[in-house]
């Protein structure tokens, strides 16, 4: 068979990011493709095919019960639904319209994340928490439902533990998104008194890749599935196919049955190990292998470099090697001045070598490159500006007032709903600048780019948001591309 990125003119490229779902999350284990082929050759009803799965699932994970989603974030948001909605029609049928409803859902401020927009689109508004007492006053209006991102837990003076002694009495059920971990039988979510976790189905489970899984209380569990598709409710447009949940079940039979933990970790630490020899051949190169904490289970590589005979940052070389042959994805989220790392989770055979070669080869490049020389401005930003946002759909206008000093730019910048600083640098006529602001478990990010001319500027806008947990650029560009024009104002 042919490739069919290729056939689309898509070049795929080796994974050094793990899991990330931007990068096509994991390739699907050879179980999982060959039970959803056979899976797709015959009809079920869907709420037998999930009430036997769920069975299954519990046995294999420990857990009450189980249902697949489609994906982690519509495990998130059914949780939600069924925590407020549970199956009562007349409001599962008003959501995400939540007026005379328990909607308040407690979230620890360190534990904010973009995925709990999950949490939002189902009418509940959140309420932050820092402290025990923080909690206690929470507590004193209804709560719908508590929710935990796992792997931010240990940014948080108050644990699973003391939320679910204050919270079980009252009846308040505790939600954990764990869907980048490594699923344990029991879930230890579940065990310190979680009510519902979430895993991924399609990250280092290597079920489908638009799958996930809810696992816990029976009654809750059994909720969100009728606030999910194909039943008509909020969660109608997640619709989790008949081949996704055997496709689940396939990787849960092999993750608990098959699966080689001790092979998986000596084929990364090879793979660290091959990659670290090849840059280690070349001056001015380095790298060390960091240890996986927390709840992380796979070692990565951080490879790091002397600025003074590479002049190239983490951002340029994940450039410069996913422009090459082969391609190679590096992780945004770790690059720096003078370094990035490499997660071996997703390495195929023979990829680690090709990976260190890449790496080096561009290195190599970097230090017989002409230097780029930086210009003084050619003029003056300095003033007040109007500037307006040209979006795929709709506009928005912002008043810009810049200062200069130099090259750099500093100022700040007002819109409906979207103000403050703006910072950013003139080259010549080229100008650089950037909007950021926090909402939400998000930072809105605008990055302008473009020319200034005299009374007027203009170019192209990247647009996105990142969470704190991944601000690298390739979310902080997610949303795409508009086009602005400035003009300068009294």
């Amino acid at each position: 068979m042919s490739n069919p990125y290729l056939a689309l003119g898509v070049r795929p490229f080796i994974n050094c990011c793990s899991v990330r779902t931007m990068h096509g999350g994991s390739l699907m284990l050879p179980q999982v493709r060959a039970a959803i082929d056979a899976a797709s050759r015959q009809f079920v009803n869907l709420d037998e095919l999930m009430e036997a799965a769920s069975k299954r699932i519990a046995q294999l994970t420990g857990a009450e019960s189980g249902i697949v989603t489609c994906g982690s974030a519509a495990a998130v948001a059914l949780g939600t639904a069924a925590c407020v909605a549970g199956n009562d029609p007349v409001k599962m049928l008003r959501l995400p319209f939540t007026e005379g409803m328990v909607n308040r859902v407690i979230i620890p401020a360190k534990q904010r994340f973009a995925y709990d927009q999950a949490v939002r689109m189902c009418g509940c508004r959140i309420v932050e928490i820092e402290t025990r007492a923080d909690l206690d006053e929470a507590l004193k209006q209804p709560v719908a439902l508590v929710v935990l991102l796992g792997k931010q837990e240990h940014l948080t003076s108050v644990r699973l533990e003391e939320i679910a002694g204050v919270c079980k009495p009252k009846g308040i059920p505790i939600m954990v998104d764990a869907a980048s971990e490594h699923i344990e039988r029991p879930s230890p979510w579940l065990a310190r008194g979680a009510d519902l976790v979430i895993y991924s189905g399609g990250k280092f489970l290597r079920g489908p890749q638009t799958s996930g899984l809810l696992l816990g209380n029976k009654r809750l569990v059994e909720a969100a599935w009728r606030n999910g598709s194909p039943h008509q409710a909020l969660g109608r447009p997640m619709k989790v196919s008949k081949e996704d949940i055997v496709g689940v079940l396939a990787a849960l039979e092999y993750w608990f049955g098959e699966r080689d933990e001790a092979a998986e970790r000596n084929k990364w630490d090879d793979d660290c190990a091959t990659i670290a020899r090849r840059v280690g051949q070349i001056r001015g190169i380095n790298s060390e292998v960091i240890a996986p904490a927390g709840v992380d289970r796979v070692p990565r590589l951080k490879i790091v470099w002397d600025r003074e005979i590479y002049p190239l940052d983490g951002l340029g070389l994940r450039n410069y090697v996913l422009d090459g042959e082969p391609r190679v994805m590096l992780d945004d989220n770790s690059a720096t001045e003078n370094s990035i790392a490499v997660d071996p989770f997703q390495l195929q055979p023979g990829e680690a070598q090709q990976v260190g070669d890449a790496v080096v080869a561009a290195l190599l490049v970097s230090a017989q490159a002409e230097r780029v020389p930086v210009h003084a401005p050619a003029f003056t930003a300095a003033g007040n500006w109007e500037l307006r946002v040209e979006f795929l759909q709709g506009a928005r206008t912002h008043r810009l007032a810049l200062e200069q000093k130099g090259a750099d730019l500093t100022g700040h910048q007002k819109s409906a709903h979207f103000d403050g600083p703006v910072l950013g640098q003139l080259d010549d006529d080229v100008v650089h600048f950037s909007f950021e602001q926090n909402y939400e478990g998000s930072r809105m990010s605008y990055r302008f780019e473009g020319r200034l001319k005299d009374s007027a500027m203009e170019g192209t806008v990247l647009l996105g948001a990142a969470s704190a947990q991944n601000a690298g650029i390739v979310n902080r560009t997610q949303f795409g591309t508009g086009q602005w024009r400035a003009k300068r104002v009294a």
